[in-house]
């Protein structure tokens, strides 16, 4: 059973782009940029690191998710 799966840019996967504005409310809030900067450095690694992880997997998945 052979799906074909629909190609599209790297660039315009909104799942991407979620993670990237995830990395930087993580960062800006690490600096003190948004609010008070009162989390963890491990805290701030850890969510940077899921959402790498995240978006890696993103870009080297292949199949659809079916119901």
């Amino acid at each position: 059973m052979s799906e074909e799966v629909e190609a599209k840019k790297w660039y315009t996967s909104k799942t991407l782009w979620l993670n990237v504005v995830g990395i930087g409310l993580v960062v800006a809030k690490y600096f003190g940029l948004i609010g008070d900067a009162d989390i963890p450095a491990e805290y701030a690694i850890g969510g940077v690191v899921g959402f790498v992880i995240n978006m890696i997997l993103r870009l080297v998945t292949k199949k659809k998710i079916t119901k």
